[in-house]
Formats: C-alpha cells, structure tokens, sequence
C-alpha cells in the first residue's frame, strides 16, 4: 500500500527504512529514500513506523538481555 503518494513510497518501503540502524526521524526515513516530503499527509504514517520501530528494537534489545 502507498503510504506516500507523492514520492511513491509504499508500506514495506518505509517500515525498511524506519528499522534500519541510525533512523530516528521521519526524514532520515526520507533521507534513506532520496526524497523530501512535499504535501505533508503522510508524516503521521510515517511517524508511526519510526516510533513503532523504537519499541520494537528496544523490546529486542530487552529481550536479548
């Protein structure tokens, strides 16, 4: 599913790019991509996918405690 229609950027797209190593911001996951947000209605999708890969890697981390 497109997550940004602007830059064609769909779910898997962003989800890859929130959990790859350094991401910490919704630009570094457009950054990752080559691109910059245009219209601004996707943030809050792609927001989501950064904090929901934080939680994930710091329950990872937990659990390889």
């Amino acid at each position: 599913m497109y997550v940004c229609i602007c830059n064609a950027l769909k779910d898997r797209q962003v989800k890859a790019a929130a959990t790859a190593p350094g991401t910490r911001t919704v630009a570094c996951v457009f950054k990752a991509h080559g691109v910059r947000p245009r219209c601004g209605k996707c943030l809050p999708m792609v927001s989501d996918a950064v904090e929901e890969a934080k939680a994930g890697l710091g329950a990872a981390a937990i659990a390889a405690e």
